[in-house]
């Protein structure tokens, strides 16, 4: 569970989010039909397009991930390990920069 409170680039007004994030296993098939790009809003309006990536959790850490789970996923001992403290620090425009 991580708690953000960060100014976005773009015009849309910066919200106070809680984002949950669930861990889960997606077989190949699954992947294979899940989209393979994302939209991100830029500051005039357009939008850039993302391009999304599998990963070995263990790379997690060195990833520009948003919320910034990186750290936590790549210390767990295996992808099915327990995680014994879900929160993690709150995200603020003073710990964070959209890159």
């Amino acid at each position: 569970m991580v708690d953000q409170r960060v100014t976005r680039p773009g015009p849309t007004p910066p919200p106070r989010k809680l984002h949950l994030i669930y861990r889960f296993h997606i077989s190949p098939a699954v992947r294979a039909a899940l989209a393979e790009q994302e939209l991100d809003e830029l500051p005039d309006g357009s939008h850039e397009v993302g391009v999304i990536e599998w990963a070995n959790y263990r790379k997690a850490a060195e990833l520009a991930i948003f919320p910034p789970i990186g750290p936590a996923l790549a210390a767990l001992a295996d992808p099915r390990a327990a995680v014994t403290n879900a929160a993690l620090d709150a995200v603020t425009d003073k710990n964070y920069t959209w890159v």
